[in-house]
């Protein structure tokens, strides 16, 4: 497969070949699932807690005296069913994380890939051209190339072009080595560079 490279603004400068291997994979949609959930999962913090009966203050004096109230016999103050009382079954810190292992999450970014060549969602250029902070570079960048909610893949020692990128809508910068296939699938667009396009055939080539 064959895709024009073309600079930031639009014209195009050659062809570059982009290998079958990374990007003509067949799509399985239940690789793709399990991988962005495990990728999602994995973000959660697992923080949340409800108090239990241990938990809530009080509860050592009878609320009311046994009989001659009308009422139901109660010993704490501290049931479920009472005002103030614990919470029965609710959540507690947990550990969401789940394993996927990397020839998984390879094969997952592949075909996350594949599916943007397949649908021409996939734009490389030769540079971005970027020496300092500018939002407004990236947003006249993706205007020119006709590309919204895109993600840019580029290989860089600097964060101009991930800070440039932070307030535009629906875009975000990663390197081909931050990149998995959630990433891929968040965006419509991936735009990316030669160099980048070179990282992530040796990422992935052969693998």
């Amino acid at each position: 497969m064959q895709v024009e490279v073309r600079d930031i603004s639009g014209k195009a400068l050659k062809k570059v070949d982009l290998p079958d291997s990374i990007f003509a994979v067949e799509v399985k949609d239940h690789v793709l699932h399990l991988a962005v959930k495990a990728y999602q999962a994995n973000r959660r913090q697992g923080t949340h807690a409800t108090k239990t009966r241990s938990f809530v203050s009080g509860g050592g004096k009878k609320p009311f005296k046994q009989k001659g109230t009308g009422s139901a016999r109660q010993g704490s103050t501290r049931g479920p069913h009472m005002p103030g009382g614990a919470v029965v079954h609710g959540p507690q810190p947990r550990d969401y994380r789940q394993k996927l292992n990397k020839k998984a999450k390879d094969l997952a970014l592949k075909m996350a890939l594949s599916d943007r060549a397949k649908h021409q969602k996939i734009v490389i250029i030769d540079d971005f051209a970027i020496s300092e902070y500018s939002t407004k570079h990236v947003s006249n960048t993706l205007k020119t190339l006709k590309a919204s909610n895109a993600l840019l893949l580029d290989e860089r020692k600097d964060d101009f072009l991930y800070c440039s990128s932070r307030n535009v809508y629906q875009v975000a910068a990663l390197s081909p080595q931050q990149l998995n296939a959630e990433n891929v699938l968040r965006h419509e667009n991936l735009i990316m560079t030669e160099n980048a396009l070179t990282g992530l055939k040796q990422r992935l080539e052969d693998k």
